[in-house]
């Protein structure tokens, strides 16, 4: 063991030292975006909004389809509360965090042992105070709760497409999908009442054209295949999702008059003409 450790220092020590390789980078980070942004964002600019004073929280948006494999894990979010928060304050809603409170809990305990300071004195009445103060009414109350659940995971909703071989040589080209979906409800917090309850589903399409080389030498067998694939990312098909979720949540809650329609994707628009159900107006 002794000359084989001294052979490892050896050739340790005679490894030239050069400089660190440059990592690499791809391409730039993006704020991330959906088709329904614009509408979202036009929803923020309204008097509607403006003027509601409501207030939200977003609890969970569990994953409830229990389909995944050993390898990658679940196919879906496991919550997906995230992606919905991020659409309503695109959508100019106040919200309170109610998905993670532990920072906020760890704090405020803190404080009430007057062991959290915010670097300054504070004032309390007439008496300045090294520490926090806990005043009295100063977390603010959600007036609506939403929740809900990813639902479905449906694979191979629909399929289709050709392949030919000819003299050993092919091509060919398939078209598949999968459509996943969520129910979303909301809750007066105050009564309780479940106050909106909608479900909301999103296609993910996959499309492959390819070239196929075959040839036989002996008992072997060579494929070489030469094309395009495209599949739209399933968890971005959810964001697209909570933001649809989000664009009905936000009108029927300030009682939108449908002005921002006309920035949805005009398959959206189209869809929404063809539905003869209004959409109720959520009261308090």
């Amino acid at each position: 063991m002794g000359i084989a450790f001294l052979a490892l220092t050896g050739c340790t020590a005679l490894t030239p030292m050069t400089r660190p390789k440059p990592e690499f980078h791809g391409p730039v980070p993006i704020a991330n975006s959906t088709p329904h942004d614009e509408a979202l964002v036009c929803l923020s600019k309204t008097p509607e909004v403006r003027n509601s004073g409501i207030m939200l929280a977003v609890h969970t948006i569990s994953d409830q389809t229990n389909k995944f494999n050993a390898e990658e894990g679940s196919f879906v979010p496991r919550d997906a509360a995230a992606m919905l928060i991020t659409a309503l304050q695109k959508a100019g809603m106040k919200q309170v965090n109610r998905t993670n409170t532990m920072v906020t809990e760890w704090e405020i305990a803190r404080a009430k042992e007057q062991l959290l300071g915010d670097g300054a004195p504070a004032t309390v009445g007439n008496q300045s105070v090294e520490f926090r103060p806990i005043t009295k009414g100063s977390i603010r109350g959600s007036d609506y709760v939403i929740d809900g659940a990813l639902t479905q995971l449906d694979f191979n909703t629909y399929s289709g497409g050709a392949e030919a071989t000819v003299g050993g040589i092919g091509g060919g080209a398939r078209a598949f999908a999968l459509t996943a979906a969520a129910d979303i409800r909301v809750t007066n917090t105050r009564t309780t009442r479940i106050v909106r309850a909608g479900s909301y589903a999103k296609q993910a399409i996959g499309t492959e054209v390819f070239a196929s080389v075959f040839r036989f030498f002996s008992n072997e067998m060579f494929d070489i295949k030469i094309g395009d694939k495209s599949q739209e990312g399933l968890h971005a098909g959810i964001r697209w999702l909570m933001a649809e979720a989000a664009y009905d949540i936000v009108g029927s809650l300030v009682n939108h008059n449908g002005a921002c329609d006309k920035y949805l994707p005009q398959a959206t628009q189209d869809i929404r003409a063809e539905t003869t159900a209004e959409v109720a107006v959520i009261k308090p």
